[in-house]
């Protein structure tokens, strides 16, 4: 199901930008594919090549489009940092640039950045920040629920589908699937329980905007229950991701008994897949902080990985790099290791963009936040 919507639009957009004369920016933006295509290819995709690999890239495109359409906070952590702890900002603020809508997200994690002014921001921290949007959201939408409100917060869903907002209506549909998806991906577990009132109601059943209204706003009861026929089972279906960095895939569900499961979501990249092995390698966490002790910050990293973080944030000058470990073994939280690091990186003049140095600021992130 999912795979099909992706395989379409890809196809109908690759068929508008391969019959243009020439494929520039300029004609990207005037041409009448998505707006999130559209982005994509302008911020995230080598424009000299584009025109040798625009298939793959609109299929790469259209599978972040639909995840950040139904999975807007999980796409956003996994599009942002992958598998780190820790990112540049200047590195997440490009990479949002490719998302046109759900700006209430976005400028969030803007703000948070403009603010705090982090040498590094962390996965938990823009977590909290998307955590504290949904909250926010949930507020507006369930104090005074009303159909303006839910047409208003399932309009990107729709439009996924029906791309004009003109078309757009109370007769409006989509496979379920698509709004508990949505509703669980905020934690608004509440508002999807209330579906449970809908009988034969599964993953794939279409569910329109009517219904929807009426089934948030208390509309529907167990007495008179809107029936739907319940539809064949189709294969479980996977769309396979490239070997690029950082596209997610997104799995059908499969039934199991009259309850559905929604399959764990994986990332596949020669990258990520690198970037594990190197951080198994270089790295020996400390499972406890030792209660009433300070932690050897040294205990944490092997030889090899000490001896480049030497070179690289410290300027191969030993001392130095004791006497800064000896100030993060006094630090008990991450907030006061992160201005410790962010001075150090500064006075250094340290490429935050280092390998060695993105390692050494996830490793220290991860311990102190299991500890704290």
């Amino acid at each position: 199901m999912f795979e099909k919507f992706v395989n379409e639009k890809t196809d109908n957009e690759f068929t508008v930008l391969n019959s243009l004369p020439e494929l520039s920016r300029e004609s990207i933006i005037r041409s009448s594919v998505s707006e999130f295509s559209k982005n994509y290819l302008l911020v995230s995709e080598d424009q000299d090549s584009l025109k040798e690999k625009l298939k793959e890239s609109l299929s790469r495109s259209n599978k972040l489009y639909l995840n950040y359409t139904l999975r807007p906070k999980w796409t956003l952590i996994t599009y942002l940092f992958g598998s780190f702890e820790s990112r540049p900002p200047a590195d997440l603020l490009k990479k949002i640039e490719c998302f046109p809508f759900y700006k209430f997200y976005t400028d969030s994690i803007k703000d948070f950045i403009g603010v705090n002014a982090p040498i590094f921001v962390t996965k938990t921290e823009v977590t909290s920040v998307i955590d504290n949007t949904n909250r926010a959201i949930y507020d507006k939408l369930t104090s005074g629920i009303n159909n303006v409100k839910i047409k208003n917060f399932f309009l990107q869903i729709f439009l996924y589908k029906y791309e004009n907002e003109s078309d757009y209506s109370l007769e409006s549909f989509l496979p379920y699937s698509f709004i508990k998806i949505f509703l669980e991906d905020k934690s608004y577990y509440d508002l999807e329980e209330k579906f449970g009132a809908l009988k034969n109601l599964s993953g794939e059943t279409d569910i329109s905007l009517k219904d929807i209204i009426k089934v948030l706003t208390d509309k529907i009861t167990p007495g008179d229950k809107a029936e739907f026929k319940p539809v064949e089972e189709t294969p479980v279906s996977e769309i396979i991701p490239e070997e690029k960095p950082d596209i997610i895939i997104i799995k059908e569900t499969v039934k199991q008994k009259a309850e559905e499961k929604i399959i764990p979501e994986k990332i596949y990249s020669e990258e990520l897949i690198k970037a594990d092995k190197d951080k198994a390698v270089e790295t020996e966490l400390t499972q406890e902080k030792p209660s009433g002790t300070a932690l050897n910050i040294k205990g944490l990293f092997g030889e090899r990985h000490l001896n480049k973080i030497n070179d690289r944030i410290y300027g191969s000058d030993m001392i130095s790099m004791e006497k800064s470990f000896e100030k993060l073994n006094s630090y008990r939280t991450w907030n006061e290791a992160s201005k410790h690091l962010k001075e150090i990186f500064l006075n250094n003049s340290v490429d935050i963009y280092s390998k060695e140095v993105i390692s050494f600021v996830n490793i220290l992130n991860d311990y102190f936040k299991r500890t704290e």
